[in-house]
């Protein structure tokens, strides 16, 4: 039940955001009266409270998005800021400007609600009323620019659309998008050791290395892939199929690796998030350590 409110919690973003939107926007105004009216304490001290409440909506905003943006994968589970990998990730980087965006309006409420609390403290209370002025103003449009921002996530614009429709064409015409066809084909490259052998740097599971006729010479004698072989390791896990990984080198001189296990035992899902299946590919995360052994 608390994990379903909390999932609400994070998914109700884009409503929550509006009420201390609402109240900032508002600020301003009650200002402007508190100089023109003939009870401009009475004026501060209602705007000092809106402000009160502003910030703290503010602050659940906040986390609200920071984990609905988590349960996106839009930031990593162990991280604070979206991860930008490439050019192509132009949502990335605008949550991350928009998340910054924010965290900065949050600085700039806290010293208003400082500057509200001394509108009605000070003697010289006007000068600070109109200090309170400029820095709500200044709120107002922190949080104007954060919306504009997370509107550009929600329905796009020139460049995240174009980021889109190139990641939608790159996924078309890559083959191995859903599924790693030529690892899954290891039966028909050549073995590169006549048995099975345990392997301790892969759970200490029994496995296997295949590799193209290209790159067979070249890793039993522990020498880097030549461009365009590949070496496919498969794995048996008590008597199951284990992760099926592969290494490639490509054209650039950088290897490429992935990893795919259709069926995660239960007592091996807490690796790899819970999840029942996986399939990573470089530069996933989860990857790096193939990486630093294979250089």
């Amino acid at each position: 039940m608390g994990a379903a409110l909390f999932e609400l919690f994070s998914r109700e973003h884009p409503a929550l955001v509006h009420v201390p939107l609402g109240m900032v926007v508002v600020l301003p105004i009650m200002l402007v009266a508190a100089h023109r009216s003939r009870y401009p304490q009475t004026w501060r001290r209602m705007a000092f409270r809106v402000g009160l409440l502003a910030l703290g909506g503010s602050l659940l905003t906040l986390l609200s998005g920071f984990y609905w943006a988590r349960l996106l994968s839009l930031i990593p589970s162990d991280g604070y800021v979206p991860v930008v990998a490439s050019r192509g990730q132009a949502l990335q980087r605008v949550l991350r400007l928009h998340e910054l965006t924010a965290l900065a309006g949050f600085g700039v409420g806290v010293l208003n609600l400082l500057l509200l609390r001394k509108s009605y403290h000070e003697p010289d209370r006007m000068r600070w009323t109109t200090a309170c002025l400029a820095g709500t103003i200044l709120w107002a449009g922190t949080w104007g620019y954060v919306g504009r921002l997370g509107g550009v996530m929600v329905f796009g614009n020139a460049e995240t659309n174009k980021a889109a429709q190139e990641a939608i064409d790159a996924r078309k015409n890559d083959a191995e998008a859903e599924l790693p066809v030529r690892a899954l084909d290891y039966a028909s490259l050549e073995p590169l050791r006549p048995a099975p052998f345990r392997s301790r740097a892969h759970g200490g599971r029994l496995a296997r290395t295949w590799v193209t006729a290209s790159g067979s010479d070249a890793l039993a004698a522990g020498k880097p892939l030549p461009i365009g072989a590949y070496a496919v390791m498969s794995t048996d896990a008590n008597g199951s199929p284990g992760p099926l990984y592969m290494r490639e080198a490509k054209a650039d001189g950088t290897q490429a690796f992935s990893l795919y296990w259709p069926r995660i035992p239960e007592a091996e899902r807490k690796a790899f998030g819970g999840e029942d299946a996986v399939y990573l590919r470089s530069p996933a995360k989860g990857l790096e350590s193939c990486a630093t052994c294979h250089r």
